[in-house]
């Protein structure tokens, strides 16, 4: 068992942001270690919603408990480029990401692997859903779905994925002041 300073220290290497910056466009960075990826994507796809489906894919839809590959194909589109992310699990405990950039996304040989990294499953779903969760408390569902002029924000399988933290002990709530979001759930109660 990693001690506390580890499993710390083990939680900080990976990071990642997401903020709307225009209509339709939101920008953020992957980071793992020394790597950062900064990214620009916009609303031709819906980014969030396939990250989260493919994140919870690899636990609902546990394929590696019978010997078959466990993975997730996720493409991020960016004005010219792509990320790709392929998540994948042998054990359901650690989750191999990696995350190919493509210059040109009709151009095969641009790709370059910019992140390769296993990690600790709980801890790389806890940093993606962690920032969410400050994310949508903030701008609330509404304004998201207005800023991003598209779609709308992929509340099944967030509360899914935070669900599953929840019940494995592996969510700190956090202290963010509810901002938007809870304006939003009084109007509902109303």
């Amino acid at each position: 068992m990693a001690s506390f300073k580890e499993q710390s220290d083990m939680k900080s290497l990976f990071d990642f942001t997401y903020e709307l910056v225009a209509g339709g466009k939101a920008t953020g960075n992957i980071s793992f270690g020394e790597q950062k990826v900064p990214f620009t994507v916009n609303n031709s796809s819906n980014p969030l919603f396939d990250l989260l489906k493919g994140m919870s894919s690899l636990i609902f839809e546990p394929s590696h408990i019978w010997g078959e590959d466990n993975i997730s194909w996720i493409d991020w589109y960016e004005e010219v480029g792509a990320l790709k992310w392929i998540l994948s699990t042998e054990d359901g405990m650690h989750i191999l990401v990696k995350i190919v950039k493509y210059d040109d996304i009709f151009d095969e040989s641009s790709a370059n692997l910019i992140i390769d990294m296993k990690y600790d499953m709980q801890d790389f779903f806890y940093a993606i859903i962690n920032k969410l969760d400050i994310f949508i408390k903030k701008i609330g569902l509404l304004n998201y779905e207005q800023q991003w002029q598209k779609d709308e924000f992929p509340l099944t399988y967030f509360l899914l994925l935070k669900k599953y933290l929840i019940e494995k002990g592996n969510w700190i709530p956090t202290n963010e002041k509810l901002g938007t979001l809870s304006d939003e759930i009084d109007f509902l109660l109303a």
